[in-house]
């Protein structure tokens, strides 16, 4: 009998560590169910229009997995009016962390009126992911963004600036400052024809090979409030870009500063540029007919005085009250 009882107990504990697990799996499923449905509830309410072929949840025993089939998504003309039509659309969490989900799009997207009536692009990525985690009051406290080998084809109307993304990659996190801390990198962006002015495609080539960005949005609550940058200024609101880089062709940048905006809600601030080759650069900048020919030589002069690294020369980029200037030399403004 003992002989019995020791093969038998630990098999009815772990039957029964089984059962529990299972019993919490089914509810904590419905629960999620319930959860989604009224987002929909409340996004239908807002003017959303949301079509799915079906709404699963699944993944039993390792994690939670919603699957929306073939949804179709309109948003109200308040904001934008837009369509989208996805292949589909899941989201999943292991069962010990339901604050961490992890959103995949199935593709190919196709989005309609983004761009103007009638408009059609079409999406794909060999991978495009979005990684949220949440707060214990539900609000969003990290975010994060993976996007693969993006391209875009334009089925109808103008196309976007961007044909493609090699790959994309953004995290950001709120933090217990008030502070929103974003790093971001993109790879291999190609423009699309005739985004560029032939110059400027001339001098620079169309493709960036790299742009990437580390920045901290400070006074974070007073701008995603109500989205107000006077507000936000008001508040003492500044981005600092704490590390930044740019290689464009001629143009191999790094760059840190500060930014705000004015008492016309204008970008306010400077940076300091690190260029490895300015002479090139400058060269590229008239060709492209960013300066004019006047302003090479300033430009050369100033790089000839400014401080020189091995990572090259350091250069003041401003914009300030509308006009935008790197060293003594202006670029143009705001709203040229």
């Amino acid at each position: 009998m003992a002989g019995r009882l020791r093969f038998i107990l630990p098999f009815g504990a772990i039957v029964f560590v089984l059962a529990l697990y299972s019993a919490y799996w089914l509810y904590a499923s419905t629960q999620i169910r319930a959860a989604v449905e009224a987002w929909v509830t409340d996004q239908e309410a807002a003017g959303y229009v949301i079509e799915r072929e079906a709404l699963t949840v699944s993944g039993y025993p390792y994690r939670f997995q919603i699957t929306f089939r073939a949804p179709h998504i309109t948003a109200p003309q308040s904001d934008g009016g837009w369509h989208a039509e996805l292949a589909s659309l899941q989201a999943h969490a292991v069962p010990y962390d339901l604050s961490h989900w992890i959103i995949r799009f199935g593709g190919p997207a196709f989005l309609d009126d983004l761009r103007g009536p009638g408009s059609r692009l079409e999406l794909t990525a060999s991978d495009a992911r979005i990684s949220l985690v949440y707060g214990d009051e539900g609000e969003t406290e990290r975010v994060g963004a993976e996007l693969m080998d993006f391209t875009v084809v334009t089925r109808a109307g103008d196309p976007p600036d961007v044909a493609s993304i090699g790959a994309l990659y953004l995290n950001g996190i709120v933090e217990e400052s008030n502070s929103l801390r974003v790093r971001v990198m993109a790879e291999t962006i190609v423009t699309a024809p005739g985004a560029l002015e032939p110059d400027v495609a001339r001098a620079f080539g169309d493709t960036l090979a790299l742009a990437r960005m580390d920045f901290t949005v400070t006074e974070w609550a007073a701008l995603a409030r109500d989205a107000d940058a006077m507000a936000w200024r008001d508040a003492g609101g500044q981005l600092d870009i704490t590390a930044a880089g740019l290689q464009w062709g001629p143009a191999d940048l790094t760059a840190v500063g500060e930014f705000t905006v004015d008492q016309m809600a204008r970008p306010d601030g400077r940076l300091s540029l690190r260029v490895t080759d300015p002479d090139t650069l400058a060269e590229a900048l008239v060709a492209a007919g960013m300066i004019p020919e006047q302003n090479r030589e300033a430009l050369r002069v100033a790089a000839m005085m400014a401080p020189r690294g091995p990572e090259g020369v350091s250069l003041p980029f401003r914009i300030r009250d509308g006009g935008v200037y790197l060293g003594p030399a202006r670029l143009g403004g705001l709203n040229d």
